[in-house]
């Protein structure tokens, strides 16, 4: 791997790790302070990937101590060093769901099946909370009180509830395994049922199809049933959602999109798509324009770490 590479790396990893606080989680960039769970469980997964298990635990630790009476994980907020709970988060789905996606990681690197079976009481009253959030279609809701069937949230719930199977068949939590697969399998068969051939696209929530004028959420969701395995990056669909894409956004990959957020996720998707051109291009220009550029303010944890992950 050539140097300026391996600095890189190194640098990021050094990014997301000044980010941690001594409670262990991680906030959204080293000087804000706003503490979000669902982007640092994603944000985490880079870590697992350069072997610092230490750091992540301390993380999937402070989750745990931070679940409500009500089974659910608030945003929280540094105010003169202090953390304090928000009373509210973004959704509820996507914050368990990117939890067990990062314990399964977790697991598998560092096999730490003691870790799990002392938490297992709490992760199976997170595996409830999540389960109760799905639908008779298969789909889950946003939060309890935003009943919304995002693509994006249904994508990551489909694979959280698939690594919450692997992660409790490990420590022979049969039942929990089962629901928890059950789960999976009809959030897998709901997204799937919101394809809509005559239009080429999954519904970005409920019945709303894409304008592919809009970047997010209409175009960026339609990555996610890619990225999270709903379909095969060489189907048909796949191959269609990418080109509409490009068509629409032919210079995604230098941030000209109308957000000011990166989206390193969509590169993600270009390389799942083969298409490592846009990937080259997207890193380099993120190099220049959010690491070392005027645009240093929108480069948070979660794009860090998909940063990292394309220079793997």
């Amino acid at each position: 791997m050539e140097r300026t590479v391996l600095l890189m790396i190194e640098r990021q990893k050094k990014y997301l790790l000044q980010c941690q606080l001594p409670s262990g989680t991680f906030r959204m960039s080293p000087h804000s302070p706003s503490i979000n769970p669902y982007f640092t469980n994603l944000a985490l997964l880079a870590l697992v990937s350069c072997g610092e298990l230490s750091a992540v635990k301390n993380h999937l630790d402070w989750y745990l101590a931070h679940v409500s009476a009500d089974g659910f994980v608030n945003d929280y907020r540094l105010e003169d060093g202090k953390e304090i709970d928000t009373g509210k988060a973004d959704s509820e789905d996507s914050y368990h769901a990117t939890y067990f996606t990062l314990l399964a990681a977790y697991l598998t690197e560092s096999g730490d099946i003691p870790w799990c079976i002392r938490n297992r009481d709490v992760l199976r009253t997170l595996l409830s909370a999540l389960l109760s959030l799905q639908q008779p279609d298969g789909l889950t809701w946003a939060k309890r009180r935003w009943k919304v069937k995002y693509l994006m949230d249904n994508c990551e719930a489909y694979k959280g509830l698939a690594d919450a199977a692997f992660l409790f068949g490990e420590i022979g939590e049969k039942e929990a395994a089962r629901l928890a697969h059950e789960g999976a399998l009809a959030c897998r068969r709901g997204i799937a049922a919101t394809y809509d051939p005559k239009r080429k696209t999954f519904a970005v929530y409920d019945r709303y199809y894409p304008r592919w004028t809009k970047w997010y959420p209409d175009a960026t969701s339609q990555a996610f049933p890619v990225l999270y395995g709903i379909i095969p990056p060489q189907s048909g669909e796949a191959i269609q959602l990418y080109d509409q894409l490009t068509a629409s956004f032919p210079c995604f990959d230098t941030f000209r999109t109308g957000d000011l957020y990166p989206w390193m996720i969509m590169g993600e998707f270009a390389r799942l798509m083969g298409d490592e051109e846009r990937v080259r291009r997207m890193v380099n220009t993120a190099a220049d324009l959010y690491i070392f550029g005027p645009r240093a303010k929108y480069w948070l944890i979660h794009e860090a770490a998909r940063f990292l992950r394309l220079l793997d």
